[in-house]
């Protein structure tokens, strides 16, 4: 029996570039498309695919947002995220969510037939370039010193304000952080008490000045 594939992705060219891989593969199916992730969860619930080929950004709900909705709609399905973002956010939130596998779109051709053997079979699979960008990560992170004045912070504290200075709302925060979002305010009015800040536009400029993206 086929092992039945769900496509979901907001672009036409990527699904039917999925679609032309599988067709070479008897053994994969593709039993529905979704362009969206209101579609994708109704795809779930309908048709129980096998393994659910998911896209992070989409129109209506994102792929982050559905991971656990999908996984309750349709307990044995397992999920490969196919992505453009390379983000060690998105992807440690994708793995936290339990999915089986990340492949970014650039490779998309060249894994998505491993991919889908290894977690068919009980695996899990992370793309090269996903493998390759967190070990980079890891390294770099060991060899960059905090700047001095954030090292008041604890390492919550941290996180928090690199993600403030990247631009994340309080609710983006407290989704990547798995935080409430009261929870990611209180750390905000402790880091901008701990630096004699006042307002979320000082943090921003504070680490900019200091180059804590940078480390």
């Amino acid at each position: 029996m086929a092992i039945k594939i769900a496509i979901v992705d907001d672009h036409d060219i990527i699904r039917a570039g999925v679609k032309s891989v599988l067709e070479k593969h008897a053994q994969y199916e593709v039993c529905v498309e979704a362009s969206n992730g209101e579609a994708a969860l109704k795809a779930a619930e309908e048709f129980k695919p096998d393994i659910m080929l998911l896209d992070i950004s989409m129109p209506k709900l994102s792929g982050l947002d559905i991971i656990n909705r999908i996984k309750r709609a349709s307990p044995k399905t397992k999920i490969i995220i196919i992505s453009v973002y390379k983000l060690g956010a998105y992807i440690l939130k994708a793995l936290r969510c339990g999915v089986n596998g990340y492949i970014n779109k650039d490779n998309l051709a060249e894994e998505l037939i491993p991919a889908l053997s290894r977690v068919s079979s009980g695996g899990s699979y992370l793309g090269s370039a996903i493998s390759n960008y967190l070990a980079q990560t890891m390294q770099d992170s060991r060899k960059k010193e905090i700047p001095k004045g954030l090292k008041i912070l604890n390492a919550r504290e941290q996180d928090v304000l690199r993600l403030v200075a990247e631009g994340k709302t309080a609710r983006e925060i407290a989704e990547v952080m798995f935080l409430s979002r009261r929870t990611v305010e209180n750390y905000k009015n402790s880091i901008l008490k701990k630096l004699n800040l006042h307002k979320t536009s000082d943090l921003i400029k504070y680490s900019l000045e200091n180059k804590f993206l940078d480390a």
